[in-house]
């Protein structure tokens, strides 16, 4: 080691009197309540404000230029007010960071404005709409934590305005991207489900309080709150979904188009089919079996009563059908509820599988489950095996018997004829036949002796093979018990 070279000890800067005072300063002035944004931010609000009142009130002029004029002020305080807050985001709070001096809230808002910084450049709508809730809701945290009664009413009224177009166009956007792609990958799909979800917990409760919201509000809080809880079924998701989309019919009317809506509910209806197969205990097939029933029932009552179009009469003409049924079936369920639940499951059941058999979905465990559930129904019965008898079974067929015994002039086999029209054969025609054919044979045998010696084995052999025929023949017409065809060479 040099001796020419030493160590120093020294004391870090921030440790210092002066150190921790300038540190002490930075916290405070970059703080929320000290900061510079905080007066520009305010500033931009106000203007927005008063723009926002003469934008309201623009269908009181007239004159087209003054339209026009208020309209593009709005529009130019709005996107200053916008710009300034993600400037605030980007330099203070990310400072603010760096620092070390950020609050859990600000570290949450930091996490997600890095979410929504990943679709610059690729996808310029989806950054702006999401850029812009996230602004606002910001904003809406601040106003109610500092500002009086008095200015969060006004704020109120243009928060209100902005915040549901917002969420209208982000839904609108989603369902294009939905609509557009060929397979719909699962991040399309939950995109909706998410935008459905926030609306519900963060916008309706500011909303004007009417009936069909409140019901929304205790139905979320009853059956799709708790189901984050239970993760790891998968049916209790999908039981959310389809709960998220019946909501949409109220929510989003018209900003989820009826195709998105539709793809919607057939990948529920094709989750929900494979994971009864996947599924090994009775109580989980049966729970996920509901949530396939559920989801039919709506994907008929919200997509094909509405349908102004259909891929083929086939399927126009089962939906017919389908709808004369459950009609009948919902005036059977104010007097038998059991007895509607049993008919539903049936009739969505034959549903499910003439779609199945359209489509050319192979799920043999799905149809056997369905078979299995129609045996419970009592829809189906059980065929006993028969149980086995000693003896051999017999025909009362009457067997008809040809009557003559020819010879083909090309091979020279006997052949057993049968005309065309048959009668009944008394005994004494039944005996004629035999010694026509007996005496036939005899024929043949006399003509044995003018052929070669070669050939003596070949046609004793065929002799034997007609003698028998003829003693099977006779064996027949005598006991009725052997079975011949129409024709038969020897």
């Amino acid at each position: 080691m040099d001796p020419n070279v030493s160590l120093k000890l020294s004391k870090r800067a921030d440790e210092t009197v002066w150190g921790k005072a300038i540190s002490g300063f930075g916290k405070v002035f970059y703080s929320s309540s000290f900061s510079v944004y905080s007066f520009l931010i305010s500033r931009r609000r106000n203007q927005l404000l008063r723009a926002y009142k003469n934008y309201s009130n623009i269908n009181e002029f007239k004159d087209e230029i003054k339209r026009d004029q208020i309209s593009q002020k709005y529009k130019k305080a709005y996107d200053n007010y916008i710009a300034t807050i993600e400037k605030y985001i980007v330099e203070n709070i990310y400072t603010k960071m760096q620092k070390g001096a950020s609050t859990l809230e600000e570290n949450n808002i930091m996490s997600k404005y890095y979410e929504v910084k990943k679709y610059k450049g690729e996808d310029e709508v989806e950054f702006n709409t999401r850029l812009q809730i996230l602004t606002l809701n910001m904003e809406w945290d601040v106003v109610q934590a500092h500002k009086s009664d008095s200015y969060l009413e006004r704020f109120k009224e243009f928060y209100l305005y902005k915040i549901v177009e917002l969420y209208k166009t982000h839904m609108r956007h989603s369902a294009i991207l939905l609509a557009n792609s060929k397979d719909g990958s699962r991040d399309e799909y939950e995109a909706i489900y998410t935008i459905i979800e926030r609306y519900i917990k963060e916008v309706l409760p500011i909303l004007p309080e009417k009936d069909d919201t409140n019901k929304i509000i205790k139905e979320y809080k009853k059956f799709v709150a708790p189901i984050d809880q239970f993760e790891t079924k998968q049916y209790l998701q999908l039981r959310k979904r389809l709960c998220l989309l019946g909501f949409s019919n109220v929510l989003f009317e018209y900003s989820l188009p009826l195709v998105a809506k539709e793809d919607c509910y057939k990948e529920i209806i094709e989750i929900a089919r494979t994971l009864i197969t996947n599924y090994y205990t009775d109580i989980e097939k049966f729970e996920c079996y509901g949530v396939l029933l559920d989801a039919i029932e709506e994907y008929f009552e919200n997509i094909q009563y509405k349908k102004a179009y259909w891929n083929s009469d086939v399927e126009k003409e089962e939906f017919k059908q389908m709808d004369a049924k459950w009609q009948v079936m919902k005036k059977l369920a104010r007097i038998d509820y059991e007895s509607f639940k049993k008919q539903r499951e049936l009739l969505f059941i034959a549903y499910d599988k003439k779609v199945m058999n359209r489509e050319k979905i192979k799920l043999p465990e799905i149809r056997t489950y369905y078979h299995e559930r129609l045996l419970i129904l009592n829809a189906l019965q059980r065929i006993k095996k028969p149980t086995p008898v000693s003896g051999k079974m017999r025909s009362n067929r009457r067997i008809k018997v040809p009557d003559t015994i020819v010879k083909e002039e090309k091979t020279g086999a006997l052949v057993i004829g049968n005309p065309e029209e048959e009668k009944e054969q008394s005994a004494e025609e039944k005996l004629q036949v035999i010694e026509n054919a007996l005496n036939f044979l005899s024929d043949n045998q006399n003509d044995e002796s003018q052929i070669e010696e070669t050939q003596e084995e070949t046609i004793q052999d065929k002799v034997n093979e007609g003698a028998k025929t003829v003693y099977n023949i006779a064996s027949f017409l005598l006991t009725g018990n052997k079975k011949y065809k129409k024709r038969r060479s020897f």
